[in-house]
């Protein structure tokens, strides 16, 4: 997609989250596109979702807690905190911009696991000023082009969209962000979730973030 057409599409999430956040009953406003039949797409094209809960989902509050936790000790964003080690270590980052930077976190659960953050401490994709809208749109579309041009084939992913909840409280320490999950650990291997994973909750990568990410980095993409 141009950019333009990426920017207009963030804008419709940003109404979205707008509008669905101000009806008193909703708490929580999940964004996220499933892309590729891997991951249990039945069309073929890409497509977002929306969902409005009338509650803060399980990942969520254990992410907002954790959060609070750390700015409780040390009166700093956790999220502020992990940019800021990314961008000195710069081992782990795909690419960057004025306002955003893609990066393979250390903690990563899937092999090609990589989180968009913005440089400026925000809550919501409705924080964004325009150019920030087109330097999201700019990244996102990078990413992706990436992501399809590892492996020679359009890449499949879940992409989830981090956001503050919609409860009308306070949450100075929380930081949007977005998170893509791809399933290829290989060109012909999927990651799947058994054991561990499905019953304890503990991922196995058995690969390198910083390796990953410097395979990402050295695509050439077009112009």
């Amino acid at each position: 997609m141009p950019v333009g057409k990426i920017g207009n599409l963030i804008k419709v999430w940003q109404d979205r989250y707008f509008d669905l956040g101000n009806k008193s009953f909703i708490k929580y406003i999940l964004i996220f596109e499933n892309k590729g039949e891997e991951i249990g797409v039945t069309l073929s094209h890409p497509h977002g979702q929306i969902y409005a809960f009338s509650y803060i989902p399980p990942v969520v509050l254990e992410e907002l807690s954790s959060s609070k936790n750390f700015y409780r000790k040390n009166k700093k964003c956790l999220h502020c905190k992990i940019v800021e080690r990314e961008l000195r270590d710069s081992s782990r980052i795909i690419t960057s911009n004025k306002d955003f930077i893609a990066f393979i976190p250390f903690y990563a659960r899937w092999p090609y696991e990589v989180h968009i953050y913005c440089l400026r401490h925000l809550g919501s994709l409705c924080e964004l000023d325009d150019r920030e809208v087109t330097s999201l749109s700019k990244i996102i579309k990078e990413l992706v082009n990436r992501y399809n041009k590892l492996f020679n084939f359009r890449m499949p992913y879940v992409m989830i969209i981090h956001q503050i909840p919609t409860d009308g409280k306070d949450y100075p320490y929380y930081h949007f962000h977005f998170e893509f999950y791809p399933p290829y650990r290989t060109k012909n291997k999927l990651k799947y979730l058994a054991g561990c994973e499905l019953g304890a909750g503990t991922f196995i990568n058995d690969t390198l973030p910083e390796e990953r990410a410097a395979e990402l980095r050295s695509i050439i993409l077009e112009e």
